[in-house]
């Protein structure tokens, strides 16, 4: 890389750090979700079917755990066993307002590709992997927001 490349990736950084932009800001809010009665056989589904690595549990609309690829992947269990068996919990969530940067660390810090947001124990959206490297290219780009209105599932 050479030193304008370098340059221009330093100060797209410090402009994302300066900003402290909010994960609502960048956030999926329109998130696929399973119950925790639902099958790991169902969960497997909607992970391929969409094309998605992490899928929060919830349950009147309140967050209880999340499962990602890896733990169905990774799971001795019968497909027909409820996802509530393996899911991850409780889950490491974050508020609307918490940085893109507060989200990428605790990712880095936890090993984890997501972090689901929550308006008290309520599911709002979830920060992934994506979303930030998305907010990163827009930063060394000049955008300031997320430009793609679609990139919401569901």
């Amino acid at each position: 890389m050479d030193k304008s490349h370098r340059t221009i990736a330093r100060k797209a950084i410090e402009r994302l750090l300066e900003e402290s932009s909010i994960c609502e800001r960048w956030m999926t809010t329109k998130v696929y979700t399973v119950g925790p009665s639902d099958t790991i056989a169902h969960a497997r589904e909607l992970l391929r079917q969409h094309r998605i690595n992490h899928l929060p549990v919830v349950a009147g609309g309140t967050l209880l755990g999340i499962v990602s690829d890896r733990d169905l992947r990774d799971t001795a269990i019968l497909d027909d066993t409820p996802v509530q068996t393996i899911m991850n919990h409780p889950p490491i969530a974050l508020g609307c307002h918490s940085t893109l940067v507060n989200a990428a660390e605790v990712m880095r810090q936890q090993r984890i590709g997501s972090v689901p947001i929550v308006s008290g124990n309520s599911l709002v959206g979830i920060a992934t992997r994506s979303d930030i490297l998305e907010a990163f290219v827009a930063y060394a780009c000049g955008r300031h927001k997320r430009l793609d209105a679609g990139h919401e599932t569901p």
